[in-house]
């Protein structure tokens, strides 16, 4: 009778366990109003190697309510914040992503205006990557639809000018649960 009672017992701390909400995950309550699904369309142009490109894919991606108007960009196929792009290295186009690069988003709600954009891992990063918001990009949300225009760069020290230019439209897909 003790090694069922003990067995039970190990279950469901098992499954409290498993159903814990991890500290990260805000309540639905204290999500701002961009968290959510979204897929990714756009382009993007790595300068310093042709055979980085973008990936015309289905890959999704999760707005988190990182502050009241801040979002971080995860991707839910890499499970961290990272941006699917193409590698064409050998004749085949294979996904991968730029290590320490990931967005942080801020909004201005009165404007619906992206009002800039940072790399979640740092500005630079550990191996010099920093994000920076385009200017000449629409880098709005549209109220109607919750879809996001942004266009940003992400930079590389050691090299000249921006490393990489992303044109993107965040298809919003839903809220996340």
């Amino acid at each position: 009778m003790q090694i069922k009672t003990l067995l039970l017992l190990s279950v469901l701390v098992l499954a409290m366990g498993a159903c814990k909400k991890s500290k990260d995950d805000p309540a639905p309550s204290s999500r701002n109003q961009w968290d959510g699904k979204y897929r990714m369309e756009g382009t993007m142009t790595d300068h310093s190697n042709s055979a980085f490109g973008w990936m015309n894919n289905t890959y999704q991606y999760t707005l988190q309510t990182s502050g009241a108007a801040t979002d971080s960009l995860v991707s839910n196929d890499l499970g961290f914040p990272g941006i699917i792009i193409g590698n064409t290295g050998g004749g085949i186009t294979n996904a991968t992503y730029y290590s320490k690069f990931g967005l942080i988003l801020a909004f201005d709600a009165a404007t619906n205006k992206v009002t800039s954009v940072t790399n979640y891992y740092g500005q630079p990063s550990s191996n010099g990557r920093s994000a920076a918001l385009d200017p000449t990009g629409v880098n709005a949300v549209d109220p109607a639809t919750k879809n996001i225009r942004v266009k940003f760069f992400m930079d590389e020290t050691g090299i000249a000018g921006h490393r990489a230019t992303f044109d993107v439209t965040l298809v919003y897909l839903g809220a996340r649960p």
